[in-house]
């Protein structure tokens, strides 16, 4: 039978045994819209509205019946994206772009490449190729199917290996990466948006090279290489000062 709810028309159904009747997503129109409105109960039970952006009478209330299997969780994650992309194809006539997360990588980089500079798409594509490695075969997948406790679990071994400064640079570039795929519509919601920095301990992470360390590159450079090895232990100078010391500056002791 059909009842006013909320300004919503539902069906729904009396069992013989008296028990409460079950609602079911049902659509109504606005009268200055041209649009359906999908309205369906939440997993608490709430009633929830919103547009299913279809003037289709047929086409609204399957969205409509949609929406509320996935306010319900009544549907597998990866049944959602599906279901989802059927209903776009049906409703506008075209695909959504997919590709896997090395193919959309791939991709990205090409594109960046007349955009930015060299050195930054040299970083990008470092970053990328780390996120790679950390993905192995998941690299394969779709890219909608990479989850924010992925980029967490990256952002986090980054954290082990390198300086949080290093770990951040990654995450920003994992970032971008993502914004653009959501931008350009190949997922719904970005995994990286919430993902938060590295805290920065203020600590350096650098040391001094140990004595047995000096001797280990001494003995492998070439005879130029040894001279500014030795002048770096005896002066503590730079190696980009002693590059430009002149032949005067080299000489010790009182002129």
């Amino acid at each position: 039978m059909l009842g006013e709810i909320g300004g919503c028309y539902q069906r729904s159904w009396v069992a013989v045994t008296s028990t409460p009747f079950t609602l079911m997503a049902s659509i109504i129109r606005k009268p200055r819209s041209k649009h359906w409105f999908a309205c369906f109960r939440d997993l608490q039970g709430r009633q929830r509205r919103k547009s299913t952006k279809q003037t289709d009478r047929k086409k609204a209330l399957r969205v409509a019946e949609q929406y509320e299997q996935v306010s319900q969780r009544k549907l597998p994650v990866r049944t959602v994206r599906e279901t989802l992309l059927e209903l776009f194809r049906e409703a506008y006539g075209e695909s959504v772009p997919r590709a896997t997360v090395r193919e959309f990588i791939a991709a990205w980089l090409k594109n960046k490449a007349p955009e930015v500079a060299p050195a930054t798409l040299d970083f990008y594509r470092k970053s990328t190729t780390k996120f790679l490695q950390f993905l192995g075969p998941a690299a394969e997948l779709d890219l909608a199917n990479v989850t924010r406790p992925m980029i967490i679990e990256f952002r986090n071994g980054l954290a082990q290996k390198v300086s949080a400064k290093t770990a951040n640079h990654d995450l920003r570039a994992i970032k971008t990466l993502f914004r653009s795929a959501k931008r350009d519509g190949y997922i719904i919601e970005d995994p990286a948006e919430f993902v938060e920095s590295v805290r920065k301990t203020g600590e350096d992470p650098r040391r001094p090279f140990t004595i047995p360390e000096i001797r280990n590159v001494y003995d492998l450079a070439d005879q130029e290489w040894k001279s500014l090895i030795l002048f770096g232990l005896y002066t503590g100078q730079r190696l980009s000062d002693l590059a430009i010391l002149s032949w005067e500056q080299h000489r010790l002791g009182p002129k």
